[in-house]
């Protein structure tokens, strides 16, 4: 769930805003649910439209069982999702955004073990598991709550936001925006791309910018409608609390620097197992850069600081532009 609102082609390089980075946290099991992503506070003019095309790509090695419940959670997954956003005038916007759901035992996990003995950052025993393997599932008392099937192409849930202007920005003040999300279930269920229910999602963001510096923030709650098969194995996910805050420097006239930091409450309590009760921190770095006066590349790469839940390795590139 993103919306995605970029400076016109006359705005000063200096002022531009690039970002945030507008990735989401692909925790496998919570694919399935909405998940609030960073986006500026200042919406898009009347009949204005603008769009982002992004790609994630997670690698995850996260596996506990016990005589109560198991969470394998080995593979890869990407997320292609296209956002389009529409300015209605009134400070009001109105954003869809389709998605495709991909998963595989991957390749990465030769180099994200290389990373985590280069820069020791933990690696959540994935050093020492057999590699390339796939595993994607959720259970509970014998009953498979969630699983994703390997080497398809999904159709994922479909978000639509409504966001409205609280405050514009002033010189003494941030731009805030209030957001709503409904999200159709278009997934599958029973494949592992969809919730099969009608979850929502309110939330803030905020914005305030100073020369070359700007910073963001969101503060999001999301209601989950509880799949079936989550009911079938006795598991609750009701309410996700998401908070998020980041920094953008322009470095220079078509390029920006970026840091954030997201943070996602635990999935579930009623299975005792860090890979799903866990609360997520993902820390993500990256630089955007103009192509032309209407478009800009992201790049960044992300961590999940606890390595519990969270992926241990995510790479993100998105476009933005205008159509």
């Amino acid at each position: 769930m993103t919306l995605v609102a970029c400076a016109g082609p006359s705005a000063d390089p200096v002022h531009r805003v690039r970002g945030p980075i507008a990735a989401r946290i692909l925790q496998p099991a919570a694919l399935i649910f909405p998940s609030p992503r960073p986006a500026r506070a200042s919406l898009p003019s009347s009949g204005e439209r603008r769009a982002l095309v992004d790609l994630q790509y997670s690698s995850i090695f996260e596996q506990n069982a016990t005589l109560e419940g198991a969470a394998r959670f080995d593979g890869e997954v990407g997320r292609l999702a296209a956002n389009l956003l529409l300015g209605l005038g009134e400070g009001a916007a109105l954003a869809l955004e389709p998605s495709l759901l991909f998963a595989s035992s991957g390749f990465l996990d030769e180099a994200v073990d290389a990373f985590h003995a280069l820069t020791g950052l933990p690696g959540g025993g994935r050093e020492s598991a057999p590699r390339d393997v796939y595993a994607m599932s959720l259970e509970r008392g014998g009953s498979t709550a969630w699983s994703l099937e390997e080497d398809e192409l999904l159709l994922g849930d479909l978000p639509l936001t409504a966001m409205m202007t609280v405050l514009d920005e002033g010189a003494d003040q941030p731009g805030i925006a209030a957001r709503f999300t409904l999200e159709l279930p278009t997934g599958s269920e029973s494949r592992g791309s969809g919730s099969g229910g009608w979850d929502t999602a309110a939330g803030v963001v905020l914005e305030k910018s100073s020369g070359r510096w700007t910073f963001t923030g969101h503060l999001d709650g999301v209601q989950v409608d509880t799949p079936r098969g989550f009911l079938d194995a006795r598991l609750e996910v009701d309410f996700l609390l998401f908070a998020g805050t980041g920094v953008e420097y322009r470095w220079s006239d078509e390029t920006s620097l970026l840091l954030q930091l997201q943070y996602r409450s635990p999935l579930t309590d009623d299975l005792p197992l860090e890979e799903v009760d866990g609360e997520i921190l993902d820390v993500g770095v990256g630089v955007a850069h103009d192509l032309t006066r209407e478009s800009a590349l992201t790049i960044s790469f992300h961590e999940d600081a606890v390595a519990a839940s969270g992926p241990d390795f995510t790479l993100y590139f998105g476009l933005t532009f205008g159509f």
